[in-house]
Parts: structure tokens; C-alpha cells; sequence
């Protein structure tokens, strides 16, 4: 189950399969030819929060405790299982992005991008997206963010009120039939 929530979490690369342009430096690709430029940790908003996160990919759904903590030197993001097991602790320090345990089929830099898809500030997500776009609109207090590749949405946020460490958090990725969503630990129903 370990290595099946790993891979469904770090969003498996069929996804972000496909090298079609040269991968610009610093970057990491994201659809069949898009590409995101990761921030540096000091660009994104500080957080420490513990996140319930569920994914659920082919009808089957893995629930475990996501642990965040970006300040201006690093990312790091630890998940547990519901009975505090650890599961991977994933660290980027603005240059490398590493997991462990060290298994070279998980995408962990998918990972912080899709993080960084819902924490940066749009003004300052753009220019880091590469043959991507990026819509955002608001629905009630809720943030929407579309992210899709030459006209194909690939990924969809929708992002509640407040900063991350209270706000619900869902992403969906419809190529893959993928779904994650995050709730603060505190506001997790029993």
C-alpha cells in the first residue's frame, strides 16, 4: 500500500510524461510539453500545518496525515499513515528536490509543483509556467485555479478561504482520473 499511495500521490508520471521542448534550467515538466520553474522556498507564503489528505484515484481512496512546513530555506512535507507509521518525508531546499524513502519511480518534484500551483500568488506563478496557462477565477470565497496545456484542462484547484494551514484544498487532475484533497487537521471531522 506504501508504494501505491507514494506514486498516486506524487502524481505518476504518465501525466508528465513526454519530453517534446528541452527542459529549461530549473525547471521540471509538467503535461506532455509544459514545464513549471520552481520558486525558491522564500517565495512561497510560510506555512506549518498537518493536513488530513485524501487521494483517490480509480474509485480507490488512501487517507493519511500530511505534514507542511515551508520557511525560507527549505520545503519539507512528511505524510503518515492515520496511525502515525511514517510514510515519505520529501525536502526542497530551491535546487533539489529530494524523498525518501529513495524511490526513483515518484515524481516528488510533481509534487512541489503542484503545491506551489496553489500556494503562489498568481502575478508570480505565471511567469514561472512554460507552454502552460493559468486561469483563476472565484467562486464565492473559494479560489479557482485551471491549469491546462494547449487547450486541455490538466489540472484543477479550488482553493477555500484563508491561508493554507486552515484552508480546505482540492485538486483534481482529470487525465488521470486523480483527486487530492486536504483539510486542515484541526477542521478534519473525527
Amino acid at each position: 500500500m506504501r508504494h501505491m499511495l507514494l506514486a498516486t500521490l506524487l502524481l505518476g508520471s504518465a501525466l508528465l510524461a513526454g519530453c517534446v521542448t528541452p527542459l529549461l534550467p530549473g525547471c521540471t515538466r509538467f503535461g506532455r510539453s509544459g514545464q513549471v520553474c520552481l520558486a525558491p522556498p522564500a517565495e512561497l507564503p510560510p506555512v506549518d500545518a498537518v493536513h488530513l489528505v485524501s487521494v483517490t484515484r480509480d474509485g480507490h481512496t488512501d487517507t493519511f496525515l500530511g505534514q507542511l512546513h515551508i520557511d525560507a530555506k527549505a520545503l519539507h512535507l512528511a505524510g503518515s499513515s492515520l496511525f502515525g507509521t511514517g510514510l515519505f518525508t520529501l525536502s526542497y531546499d530551491g535546487t533539489q528536490v529530494t524523498v525518501q524513502p529513495d524511490e526513483s519511480q515518484l515524481p516528488a518534484d510533481k509534487l512541489v509543483v503542484m503545491l506551489e500551483l496553489a500556494l503562489l500568488p498568481p502575478e508570480q506563478l505565471r511567469p514561472r509556467l512554460h507552454e502552460l496557462d493559468l486561469a483563476v477565477s472565484q467562486d464565492g470565497a473559494d479560489e479557482i485555479r485551471d491549469v491546462s496545456e494547449r487547450g486541455h484542462l490538466i489540472v484543477h484547484i479550488v482553493r477555500g478561504p484563508g491561508p493554507l494551514a486552515e484552508a480546505p484544498l482540492q485538486m483534481d487532475v482529470p487525465p488521470l482520473k486523480l483527486s487530492v484533497k486536504m483539510t486542515a487537521a484541526g477542521a478534519a471531522s473525527p
